[in-house]
Parts: structure tokens; C-alpha cells; sequence
């Protein structure tokens, strides 16, 4: 019977994302699969992955618009809004915002490290998705720097520069950059986004057997 309820335990654990029975799988599941303040209860870096795109977009479409103050200020709204909307409370984001959901991202699998049943795989890859998601964060706190200038700006040819640095950082958060170089993305400082992040989160969940 204890190997029946086990089984079955195994079972809606992957069913729903929850990973019962590990604390460390648990966190992972709220990282990948559920949380429960997010937009439909998706996992934290799922949230952030969608904020970001709807951001990279908006952001793009400002850069485009390099002749055109008021559409420029209107999509740097829009990436105000999926990067953190307590600053913007309308846009076509999920309204959960990116920083947020990094941030969340950052703290379970963290928590996931930590627990007393954490393989090495889930200490070691939760070092590579820590770093990638920092940079996200931070390039994304860079673009709303960026956003507020647009906001601040009173021509076109002033808010241009900005509209076109906001593009950058706003798809170097999703896909991050190869800054020393090399010919890849690397997870390390400066380097990876929420892509590497979402990489390394793969490599652990296939290490501990898991699935999204």
C-alpha cells in the first residue's frame, strides 16, 4: 500500500508542477511550472520570459518610431508596463511584470539550493540561473531608466537615442549578450538573460529526472 500511495503521490506531483515530497523540487516546480500570485498561477520564469518579450517588442517598436515623440513615449509605456507595472499601470503586459517575477524566480530557486534534499546538480545549476537572471533584472532597471528619459524628453531627435538603447537592454534581458566575445552566451555576469536562465532551469530539471 506505502508503494501505491507513493506512486500516486510521484504522479500528481508531475501532473501539476509540485514536485511533492522534495522541498528542493518543490521550489524548482514554483520556479518552472506554478506559482500562485501569477497571471493563470504559471511558473516564475515562464511570467518573467512573457513580460520580457512583450517588452523587447514595445521597446522595438519605440526604436522605430525615431521620428515620432509621442509613439516613442507610448511603447516606452508599454515596457514600463511589462517590466514593472507599479510604474505603469496600463499596457499590453500580463501586469505581473518582469522585475518581479525575476526576482521571485531568483528566491525559490535559491530556496530550492538551500533545502536539505538538494542534489548537487540543483546547487550547481542554481548558481548559472541566479547569475543569468540577475543580469536580466539589471539590464531591465536600465531600461527603465531609458523609458523615463523618452518620458523626459520634448523632441524626437532627444528621445531617438534612448528609444534605441531601450531595444538593446530590453533584448539582452531576454536572450543576453556575448560580452567578452567569444562566440557564445555564457551564464556568467554580464553575459546571460532569462533564455540561459531557462537553459540551465532544463539542465536541472532533466538531472533530477523532472518535467516541465
Amino acid at each position: 500500500m506505502k508503494k501505491i500511495i507513493t506512486l500516486a503521490a510521484l504522479m500528481l506531483a508531475i501532473a501539476t508542477g509540485s514536485y511533492a515530497g522534495s522541498a528542493a523540487h518543490t521550489h524548482i516546480g514554483h520556479v518552472i511550472n506554478s506559482w500562485n500570485d501569477t497571471p493563470s498561477e504559471r511558473g516564475l520564469l515562464p511570467t518573467a520570459m512573457k513580460e520580457a518579450l512583450v517588452a523587447a517588442a514595445h521597446a522595438n517598436y519605440a526604436a522605430k518610431a525615431k521620428n515620432d515623440l509621442g509613439e516613442m513615449k507610448m511603447h516606452a509605456g508599454h515596457v514600463r508596463h511589462a517590466i514593472d507595472p507599479t510604474l505603469e499601470a496600463g499596457g499590453p503586459g500580463m501586469g505581473y511584470g518582469l522585475i518581479k517575477a525575476a526576482d521571485g524566480a531568483i528566491e525559490h530557486i535559491t530556496l530550492a539550493s538551500k533545502s536539505a534534499d538538494a542534489s548537487a546538480m540543483v546547487k550547481t545549476h542554481t548558481v548559472h540561473v541566479v547569475s543569468s537572471l540577475n543580469n536580466a533584472v539589471a539590464r531591465s532597471r536600465l531600461a527603465l531608466v531609458e523609458a523615463q528619459a523618452i518620458y523626459d524628453a520634448t523632441s524626437a531627435s532627444e528621445a531617438a537615442p534612448h528609444a534605441v538603447e531601450m531595444a538593446k537592454l530590453t533584448k539582452a534581458g531576454l536572450m543576453g549578450i556575448d560580452a567578452n566575445g567569444d562566440g557564445k552566451i555564457s551564464w556568467h555576469k554580464g553575459e546571460g538573460g532569462l533564455k540561459v536562465a531557462d537553459k540551465h532551469m532544463g539542465f536541472m530539471l532533466d538531472a533530477e529526472g523532472l518535467k516541465r
